[in-house]
């Protein structure tokens, strides 16, 4: 019991950190949340900051990485899905999301900040920067093999292309709002006409989501080797952080993308993500190489 306690106390520091991590890395860049209403500003980043705490402190909690290389990982995990990938489509698609590229540089900066606060503070809250004293634990050797994955890679890249039009169709595009915020019309025609559309349109498409899911197989490895062994919280755990991690920027309101369109793309995305991240550790579970087990009883701090 008196474990529980301390870890949800730690939890709610950990939240409490998020949120000051978030309204300061915004106001440093110039980045506003939410409205001018306080009772209705503190509420999404308060939701955002638990439901991210939660997420990332899981993965934290069962890694096998420890100090400053765990403070990485989870950097670039928490940076790399949060930030970065949402806004180089944000870029690609910014016709029809018209935000200012300055804009988007500023979210990704403040993400940054935001990031390197949380991951510092949050690996040394949970006590990850000392190792357990007098036990075996799995050698820092256990990793998936780029260059032996490159199959892989391609493979992953490849369903993570025919995920994204599969529930880009039949999630998203279901919304006639947010059908209507990308074309100017309502219309919805069947799936096969719809992606010989896409593909006459942009022909650049299909690339540029292959290009998207070898960065996303990156983070999968990222991922797998921080966990370090394959069991089913290394499933939930990969599905979790890639589908909650991109869809919880959606429930801040903001001038450029309507609350009935960031409802579809949050449902789009908190499905396909998940099952992204399932089928990730199924591709590369056959990848990880683990090297026997060590014995250890000192501590280091970093």
């Amino acid at each position: 019991m008196k474990k529980i306690i301390i870890f949800g106390l730690k939890i709610i520091l950990l939240t409490i950190i998020m949120f000051i991590g978030l309204a300061v890395s915004s106001a440093l860049v110039g980045i506003q949340h939410a409205s001018k209403s306080s009772s209705v500003s503190i509420t999404p980043i308060l939701i955002y900051s638990f439901i991210n705490t939660l997420i990332l402190t899981l993965f934290i909690v069962k890694s096998r990485l420890r100090g400053f290389k765990l403070v990485a990982a989870n950097f670039t995990i928490f940076w790399g899905i949060q930030y970065f990938m949402t806004q180089i489509e944000t870029l690609y698609f910014n016709y029809a999301v018209k935000m200012p590229v300055a804009e988007i540089a500023k979210v990704v900066a403040s993400g940054t900040i935001n990031a390197i606060i949380f991951s510092l503070l949050a690996v040394l809250i949970m006590g990850k920067f000392k190792r357990e004293v007098h036990s075996y634990y799995i050698n820092t050797n256990v990793k998936v093999s780029v260059a032996k994955s490159l199959p892989n890679i391609v493979i992953l890249s490849s369903i993570y292309v025919i995920i994204y039009f599969i529930f880009g169709y039949f999630v998203a595009w279901q919304f006639a709002d947010l059908r209507y915020f990308y074309t100017g019309s309502t219309t919805i025609v069947n799936v096969f006409q719809h992606l010989s559309n896409q593909f006459n349109q942009d022909p650049i498409l299909i690339l540029f989501q292959l290009f998207r899911g070898f960065l996303w197989s990156a983070l999968a490895i990222t991922i797998i080797n921080s966990l370090g062994n394959i069991n089913w919280m290394t499933y939930i755990t990969s599905g979790l952080l890639f589908s909650i991690l991109i869809t919880t920027p959606l429930i801040f309101t903001n001038p450029y993308m309507p609350a009935p369109v960031r409802l579809g793309h949050s449902i789009e995305l908190l499905t396909s993500m998940l099952t992204f991240g399932v089928i990730s550790v199924l591709v590369f579970k056959n990848k990880l190489a683990v090297n026997t087990l060590s014995y250890n009883s000192e501590k280091y701090n970093s």
